[in-house]
């Protein structure tokens, strides 16, 4: 059994002025996103990781570095490109309030199976479900019997786990999302590929 922490990254500048912060942009942790992903190694850090991984965007690298400074045995942390946020072409670094009157800024909040970006060089979901699943299966065969870390970001991590728990891409954003620092756990069986989820949103170690 393969088991993943997966933990989206602090809270940033870029969230706090809801500025699109995809793939291609990023902004720096705030004092409370730094303190959280503190937080965050203190509530894990008598789990014994194997392994961390991590998208190779800064305000991933910032959050796992933190959290992992806390671990009570510290491990060396391997970025993965596929881990990235999801890349909304044009439209990323720019104020969300500008797009809201589009109707593929409507898809992309309430309707993701519409949700086609092609216009403004975006990624679409299923694309950004190819490039995670791949990812996830790499490292479930690959360590078959290990516990791993996986830093990444908001839209990535929603967008996969509830895809692996079986969600449609109609259904990715419903529910709770994500929050900043928030930890989700995944259990793989490596032998039939199978997941489940086993915690989704745990937030009780958060300033």
């Amino acid at each position: 059994m393969t088991t993943f922490y997966c933990v989206r990254h602090g809270k940033t500048e870029y969230n706090q002025k809801h500025i699109f912060q995809g793939g291609l942009v990023d902004s720096p942790l705030l004092p409370e996103g730094i303190q959280n992903a503190k937080n965050a190694g203190t509530y894990l850090k008598d789990i014994s990781f194997s392994r961390a991984f991590c998208s190779p965007q800064k305000r991933a690298v910032d959050t796992a570095e933190n959290l992992i400074s806390q671990l009570s045995s510290p491990i060396e942390l391997t970025t993965i490109q596929d881990l990235r946020e999801m890349e909304f072409g044009s439209w990323d670094g720019k104020p969300e309030e500008d797009y809201h009157q589009f109707e593929e800024f409507q898809h992309l909040v309430h309707s993701p199976h519409l949700y086609n970006p092609s216009l403004f060089n975006g990624e679409s979901f299923q694309e950004l479900i190819d490039r995670g699943m791949t990812v996830f299966n790499n490292l479930s065969q690959q360590y078959p019997n290990d516990t791993i870390l996986i830093v990444s970001h908001g839209l990535t991590l929603q967008t996969i786990l509830k895809h692996l728990d079986g969600s449609p891409i109609s259904d990715i954003r419903k529910g709770k999302l994500l929050d900043n620092t928030s930890l989700t756990i995944l259990d793989c069986n490596s032998q039939t590929m199978n997941y489940k989820l086993i915690k989704w949103n745990e937030t009780s170690y958060l300033d």
